[in-house]
């Protein structure tokens, strides 16, 4: 039985991006200006974040095609509060 092969997602730019947008602390800033009030997964923080990192790497697709974006994307380190 043959070993399963690794999935490779690339980060790009997209990796310095999201580091910098940490650094100075956007999401946070959205979230308190924009307080979470339903139950949903996703802070708006993340979300505008999310669609910064969509904006500057999916240059010729429209926002119909976000979630396209994202499959080929490690989602988890890019929205990683750390």
């Amino acid at each position: 039985m043959s070993a399963p092969q690794p999935v490779i997602k690339r980060l790009d730019h997209l990796g310095l991006i999201a580091a910098f947008c940490h650094e100075i602390g956007l999401p946070r800033f959205i979230d308190r200006a924009i307080p979470k009030l339903s139950d949903h997964h996703v802070s708006h923080g993340d979300a505008v974040l999310a669609m910064v990192l969509n904006g500057l790497g999916f240059h010729s697709r429209t926002l119909h095609m976000f979630s396209d974006f994202f499959q080929t994307k490690p989602v988890a380190k890019l929205l990683a509060k750390e």
